[in-house]
């Protein structure tokens, strides 16, 4: 008898806890790919609308059927034309590897000019091998950072839907 309480009392705790936890989220996915990126409640996202120049970074403080809800302004899923992801990124060394790159051409390019017209107080020189060398970090470190795409076209023009998930 004493058992039973318990395995009874069990079972309804956990019966009830899964009905209470549930997580609405919006998810940003590319069809066809398992491509994917979340936006949770009270994070902040940047959009662009269908017809407007402009993008706008606002909080996300509800997520409805076709639509989410920031700043109590409702945006259904069809007026968005972009979405930007630079937030959501995980990759750590290509987001880092572009300005680094960029530095690294610019420093190597100082330091050859601080080194022949201070140090060796001379004139300074072109030495077509450090601006060669220059300009290749340069130009990559640039094309990483241009070929990075952060943002999601979404909709007829686009592969990129937003839709509500909710797990339970």
């Amino acid at each position: 008898m004493k058992y039973r309480n318990h395995i009874t009392l069990t079972l309804l705790f956990s019966l009830a806890s899964t009905f209470s936890v549930a997580q609405t989220f919006l998810v940003l996915e590319k069809m066809g790919t398992k491509k994917r990126f979340v936006f949770n409640i009270g994070e902040q996202i940047n959009y662009q609308l269908v017809g407007q120049k402009s993008k706008e970074m606002r909080l996300l403080t509800n997520i409805l059927d076709s639509a989410f809800v920031v700043n109590n302004d409702t945006i259904p899923f069809s007026t968005i034309s972009m979405v930007n992801i630079g937030n959501k990124r995980q990759s750590g060394i290509l987001t880092t590897a572009g300005p680094i790159l960029i530095y690294a051409g610019v420093i190597i390019l100082a330091i050859d000019f601080i080194n022949r017209g201070l140090v060796q107080e001379g004139e300074y020189t072109w030495d077509s091998g450090i601006g060669l060398t220059s300009a290749a970090l340069v130009t990559s470190g640039a094309l990483i950072m241009v070929l990075r795409k952060n943002k999601k076209k979404i909709g007829s023009n686009g592969w990129w839907r937003l839709r509500k998930a909710t797990i339970y």
